[in-house]
């Protein structure tokens, strides 16, 4: 299996290789075949030769197939109303209630007014994925497993990607923890989970459940987007994508990148190629497989398909969009990351396994990717913000599509849709409303100015919608998993770690070190970081070139860095960078978490771990203006930026958290006390 690590989003994604047989395993497979043939063969002629005994035995296969169904079918719950639990990301109580005063979000005000709503407590880190498993679980980072984006590896300081995880060329669940749905499956409550959060591969659940966040890319990655310029590319290296020249003529023939394939030990992408023909000064026609189409500059194509071939029969399936970003003077042509077709993908994203293919039948085809708005596109200059908002509302009209098909058929149990919109419009937009941010621009279009705004009643337009299907005995819980605030400041915490003396570069007169923790002296290292605010001991017995002994020596170390790092102050702005450093123990317990990082930064607002960090880079500096257009974010002391619940029915609980949701959902179901304490929460039912 190879790892590649590719900045997308806020963090890395997995690549995987497709691992091709050679003729001694079509020699196997033939050999199988000719057996199972043979051996099909005589029981054919034993059913032909004792027709009254085969009767027999078809008709007794027959009743007990009937049997089965029926006694299914008598497994009826009691249960018999509706919990309906809207997850917008990102919602944030100040510009919330900000809202609800002037009278821009009237449902939202109407629940407000007559059922429940506080703030929410998030989890520490917060983290989308490790806040949203918190939801699903009711546990600790410690018990679910889900502490990071990046997780590393201590015996080869290697870097993954928390999100998803292979074993034997299929993926394996990453959360370690119970979901509440489980629970409900398992007392045939029905459930219908929509594009929840690590929740790749999906689980079996007593109904249908799409696959969100952590669905991989065609290329196993968390969505890596191709782009054809016949601009000079220059010497900066493009995170998000992949960038190639092309030279201009009227035909051009360029690629489409599929998945890596092992072949006789050489491992490589499968590529399709297409030809570009210009169609005047302002279009071109693209033709591939079979297919051919018009395309104007500054617009999309409607979904593609494309089918790599993978050798020894196998094939997979993608689909995808084109969008013209220039014909004249200069060529651009951006190419999304090819989405896993739903009508057959190469790993199963939904549950059942036809799921996917039916959403896809009843509705057209949709984005299957768990990140799938490209905002490294647009960091990078590749796309510009309209095209950009182009595809964040294609997203939110399937979404939308997708939760209406469920309410039209959704008669009782559970049923949750996830909507990432507020967060990514957030973390894009925040400079045209921040006016201290580094990249404010006072003139910006007014459109922009007022976009999160405008993405906040959209969420409230579908709240809207959801409250004219609720009975009056059925539950509405609408949450956001954290707050939001601005990024303007980016730390450079493992240069801290260097410039303080915890953290050895092999140069001793470098002033940086690179990235995936390369450059760094283990031998001569005590502690170091990655994510967006781990800090990991470099412990004797437990890191392959740990050097601090575990126990005293281990706590004073932490001691020692969590009170220098408060003193981390920004001579630029004259504030402190840091609010809090948490030990491992104060937010982490459970069975993993001995896997959790040793010392976990709660920055302050407006500042963040930068990028570099991310990845295990060492740059040179201590702290930067944040330059890139990903201008708001949620990686500050979880204090600071709780996150928002509203209900139809009143709460018992004063200050909610982000851990209560689970059994407050279970016990509305009929989980009696004594059930719920064997889940073993962290949360209690509001």
């Amino acid at each position: 299996m190879e790892q590649t690590i590719i900045l997308k989003y806020v963090d890395p994604g997995t690549g995987f290789v497709v691992f091709n047989a050679g003729a001694w395993l079509i020699a196997l497979l033939l050999g199988f075949f000719g057996f199972f043939s043979l051996l099909f063969k005589k029981i054919f002629n034993f059913f032909k030769k004792f027709k009254k005994v085969s009767f027999a035995i078809f008709a007794l296969i027959l009743i007990m197939l009937i049997t089965g169904v029926a006694m299914t079918n008598l497994k009826k719950t009691n249960f018999d109303k509706k919990v309906i639990i809207l997850g917008f990301d990102g919602l944030s109580p100040v510009i919330a209630e900000r809202m609800m005063q002037e009278g821009k979000l009237p449902n939202f005000s109407r629940l407000k007014e007559s059922g429940a709503y506080q703030h929410l407590s998030t989890t520490n880190p917060a983290q989308s994925p490790v806040a949203w498993s918190g939801f699903s679980t009711g546990q600790n980072p410690g018990k679910n497993g889900v502490f990071d984006f990046i997780i590393r590896n201590p015996k080869n300081y290697a870097l993954s990607l928390s999100l998803s995880e292979m074993e034997n060329g299929k993926p394996k669940r990453v959360i370690k923890s119970r979901a509440f749905w489980q629970y409900a499956s398992a007392k045939k409550v029905p459930v219908v989970i929509l594009s929840c959060p690590v929740t790749f591969p999906a689980d079996k659940v007593y109904g249908r459940q799409l696959s969100g966040m952590g669905v991989p890319d065609i290329l196993g990655t968390e969505g890596t987007f191709t782009y054809y310029t016949s601009e000079s590319i220059g010497r900066g290296q493009d995170i998000g994508g992949k960038v190639f020249h092309v030279n201009k003529s009227k035909l051009m023939v360029m690629q489409l990148i599929g998945p890596k394939v092992s072949n006789r030990g050489k491992i490589d992408n499968t590529k399709i190629p297409f030809k570009v023909s210009a169609q005047g000064k302002n279009s071109i026609e693209i033709g591939y497989q079979n297919h051919k189409i018009n395309l104007k500059a500054g617009e999309y194509s409607d979904w593609m398909e494309v089918t790599f071939n993978l050798g020894l029969f196998r094939k997979a399936k993608g689909i995808f969009k084109f969008y013209l970003v220039s014909a004249e003077p200069e060529f651009k042509l951006y190419i999304s990351p090819i989405n896993l077709d739903p009508r057959e993908p190469f790993f199963h994203i939904s549950y059942p396994e036809n799921y996917s293919k039916e959403l896809a039948d009843n509705l057209g085809l949709y984005y299957t990717q768990g990140m799938p708005m490209d905002t490294w596109a647009v960091n990078e200059g590749r796309l510009t913000e309209k095209p950009f908002l182009e595809q964040v509302n294609a997203l939110f009209n399937e979404k939308n599509k997708q939760l209406n098909f469920e309410l039209g058929r959704f008669k009782k149990g559970i049923l949750y849709c996830y909507f990432e919109m507020p967060d990514t419009i957030q973390h894009m937009f925040w400079r045209y409303v921040d006016t201290a941010h580094p990249l404010y621009e006072k003139d910006a279009p007014k459109e922009y100015k007022d976009m999160i705004e405008t993405w906040y009643k959209k969420m409230d337009g579908v709240l809207g919608r959801v409250l004219q299907k609720m009975g009056k005995e059925d539950t509405l819980i609408a949450l956001s998993d954290h707050g939001f605030a601005a990024f303007r400041r980016a730390a450079h915490v493992n240069s801290w770690l260097k410039e303080n003396g915890y953290l050895k570069l092999k140069n001793p007169y470098a002033d940086s070190g690179a990235e995936l923790l390369e450059d760094i002296d283990w031998p001569k290292t005590q502690a170091y970081a990655i994510g967006f605010g781990a800090i990991y001991i470099n412990q004797y017995g437990r890191e392959r070139d740990g050097i601090v002994k575990p126990g005293a020596a281990t706590e004073a170390l932490k001691d020692e860095i969590s009170r220098k790092l408060k003193n981390w102050f920004d001579e630029k702005y004259k504030q402190p960078v840091i609010s809090k450093v948490y030990k491992r123990e104060e937010i982490f317990w459970g069975r993993e978490a001995d896997k959790a990082p040793d010392l976990y930064i709660g920055f302050n607002l407006g500042y963040r771990a930068s990028w570099q960090t991310a990845l295990g880079a060492a740059p040179e500096g201590l702290i930067e203006d944040n330059l890139k257009k990903w201008s708001g974010d949620h990686l500050f002391d979880p204090q600071l930026i709780p996150g928002v619940i509203f209900s139809n029915k009143k709460f018992s609980k004063e200050k909610p958290s982000i851990y209560d949701i689970a059994p407050t959902v279970l016990k509305i179901i009929g989980f009696t006390k004594n059930d719920l304490e064997k889940c073993d929460f962290d949360g209690q039912p509001l």
